[in-house]
């Protein structure tokens, strides 16, 4: 079926699901294929539960007219996201790097938000099939989308330009994320600058970190550029959350980290851009709320916790455990980190280095969560599990109080799960 065929069935029925389990009434059910999954076997099941349409690539009945068949079922879903992209005067703005996207998407809806109607991406729907769900949400009234683009290979980033054909872009930055499936960092840099090739290569306008000697060496001079950095806004002192300072008059956040200050920067910029009112963007950032286990202040009955626990690779621990020790005694603080995942080959080096940081930061009270790090060198003053349920006996019979407390972890750990404990 031809694509604005298919279009038109969309307009009749926009909502878009991928999972029986989550039927939408009246949706277009899309049988997506995966290494342990063939939605082509849920068809029936999806039309049967409430979906008006379902799109497959293997024949199911040639005679429901209500059962579509394509060549690829994601290709398709690929192609009718990016042509409804192009029905809608739309602005999109897309986002990567390693660490910060969606702090940086978070902070930029709410300052856009309040002067044009704007999207953002859903949760962290940000691969090749999230991205194309997301833009099937965006309804035709939108003027901005805010929409972030995750990466794990080469290709990634380039393949996502292609569908939602991003007029601005940036890179939050580049640290050592998913070097297990880059194969070297080399090829992580080369991943990140596919969002400034095809920047160039469409005419679009890169948002560039002047203090970021990393992003700025690979921006050619014949992109279009708007710069940020300190010029812009300045850090403050730092408190028990970040602080920063604009025309001399300083605010307060409720983002723990100086590292997200280029957040904050680049959603300043952006309202500046879009025409928004500078009271606003400021009364937007300082009201912010992380959510989602991101630079979380959380306070319980016993101590006090910096939960950021969404997500972990080298360089997002080493900002982590640097801002950490800069509003903490180090000697009085707790640092809990779990595995840092996905870093292949670099996996012992980078978590070694990581225990060798906590120590020479002065930390003296330190659990280290997963079997990457339980395989280092250990410290003897530290305490290392293999599995979370031996960490949890300890923090049990410890009875930590009062305490300052950093946790960190990749996803796969879901350290949040401990915070009921602390």
């Amino acid at each position: 079926m031809e694509i604005q065929k298919l279009y038109s069935i969309y307009l009749d029925f926009p909502q878009v699901c991928t999972d029986t389990r989550k039927v939408l009434p009246n949706s277009m059910f899309f049988a997506l294929k995966g290494d342990n999954f063939n939605g082509n076997k849920f068809a029936q099941k999806a039309l049967d539960s409430g979906c008006s349409y379902a799109i497959v690539d293997e024949p199911i009945d040639e005679n429901n007219p209500n059962i579509i068949l394509v060549p690829d079922v994601l290709e398709t879903l690929q192609n009718l996201a990016n042509y409804h992209r192009n029905q809608i005067d739309l602005t999109v703005i897309a986002v990567t790097g390693s660490n910060g996207k969606t702090t940086t998407k978070e902070l930029a809806y709410e300052v856009l938000q309040s002067h044009k109607k704007t999207f953002k991406t859903p949760g962290n729907f940000n691969n090749h099939i999230g991205l194309p769900l997301s833009l099937l949400k965006i309804e035709a009234n939108t003027d901005i989308a805010i929409l972030e683009m995750g990466d794990s290979v080469r290709g990634d980033v380039e393949l996502l330009c292609q569908i939602a054909e991003p007029n601005y872009g940036l890179i939050t930055n580049i640290g050592k994320d998913h070097i297990g499936g880059f194969g070297s960092m080399e090829n992580n840099i080369l991943a990140k600058k596919e969002i400034i090739d095809y920047l160039v290569q469409s005419g679009g306008t890169f948002f560039m970190n002047d203090e970021d000697p990393m992003v700025t060496k690979l921006v050619p001079s014949n992109l279009n550029t708007l710069h940020y950095g300190s010029s812009l806004i300045e850090l403050a002192s730092p408190g028990p959350l970040l602080n920063f300072k604009v025309k001399g008059t300083t605010y307060s956040t409720q983002l723990f980290g100086d590292y997200n200050i280029h957040n904050i920067r680049l959603a300043y910029i952006m309202g500046k851009t879009f025409g928004v009112d500078e009271s606003t963007m400021l009364s937007a950032i300082i009201n912010y709320t992380p959510k989602s286990n991101r630079s979380e202040l959380v306070k319980t009955d016993k101590n006090t916790l910096i939960l950021d626990a969404y997500n972990a690779n080298p360089s997002s621990v080493e900002v982590a455990l640097d801002s950490f020790a800069k509003i903490q005694n180090a000697s009085e603080a707790w640092v809990i980190l779990g595995d840092m995942l996905e870093l292949g080959e670099i996996s012992n080096h980078e978590h070694q280095s990581i225990a060798n940081k906590v120590a020479e930061l002065g930390f003296q009270q330190a659990v280290f969560i997963g079997a990457e790090y339980y395989q280092t060198e250990h410290f003897s003053s530290f305490h290392y599990f293999i599995e979370k349920e031996e960490a949890v006996d300890f923090i049990k019979n410890k009875s930590i109080d009062s305490a300052q407390i950093l946790l960190k972890g990749s996803r796969g750990l879901q350290l949040e799960t401990l915070v009921d404990l602390l």
